[in-house]
């Protein structure tokens, strides 16, 4: 009987786990820029981009901590933050990355030498 209630404990805990982290990815196009609980500030970079590159799938930015040039490959999420003009936040495309928009960017496996997992866009307009 014990071995049972272990076994089904554990069952559970792995789905949930499972489920819990999708969610946080899930949800993560909604949260603002700046805000994102656990990851901003200390998995995450923010600054104003300054050079956006299409050929090499880059974009150049600087903030506080400095410049960063970051990757992106196909699987980089582009989400669009939209909480100052009250609209609903989005996808887009790297087409949507102008310089001068305030972004933030996670990096995969918080490796800063690594590509970006994704990058949040603040669009003011």
């Amino acid at each position: 009987m014990l071995k049972h209630i272990i076994i089904a404990a554990t069952i559970f805990i792995l789905i949930f786990g499972a489920f819990s982290v999708q969610a946080e990815k899930s949800t993560e196009m909604f949260i603002p820029i700046g805000q994102s609980p656990g990851l901003s500030g200390e998995y995450t970079v923010m600054g104003k981009i300054d050079q956006v590159n299409a050929r090499d799938q880059s974009i150049k930015m600087s903030g506080p901590s400095g410049s960063y040039t970051v990757r992106m490959t196909k699987h980089t999420l582009i989400y669009l933050d939209r909480s100052k003009t009250q609209l609903p936040n989005s996808y887009g495309t790297l087409a949507d990355c102008k310089v001068g928009d305030m972004a933030e960017v996670k990096f995969v496996d918080n490796a800063r030498s690594k590509p970006i997992e994704w990058i949040k866009v603040q669009k003011a307009k």
